[in-house]
């Protein structure tokens, strides 16, 4: 199993911190000894929609162990996080990225 893998920035959620079609590492194995922290930022699985994954910052980590994730877009409809679709659990985080590969 790959420890990292290549993701492709779509639409302007990240902005400023990414753009649109830029390509960054995901290190897959980040979190198989370490938990996510905030202000990392992370791949995961869209909580309702589960053949997509989202670039997104994590801002708050909850009692329970559930992740508030959110674009770092200061415009408030230019990202579709956990505003949307409410807190993320830990099984949909999928790695963090860890480098821009521009």
């Amino acid at each position: 199993m790959p420890s990292s893998c290549l993701v492709t920035v779509k639409g302007d959620s990240m902005w400023p911190t990414f753009v649109d079609g830029e390509e960054l590492v995901c290190d897959l194995s980040c979190y198989n000894n370490n938990d996510p922290k905030v202000g990392q930022i992370v791949l995961s699985i869209h909580p309702l929609k589960s053949s997509i994954k989202v670039v997104k910052r994590i801002s708050e980590i909850d009692s329970e162990g559930r992740f508030f994730l959110k674009g770092d877009n200061p415009d408030p409809i230019a990202s579709t996080d956990s505003h949307a679709f409410g807190m993320v659990e830990r099984k949909h985080i999928v790695g963090r990225i860890v480098i821009s590969n521009k």
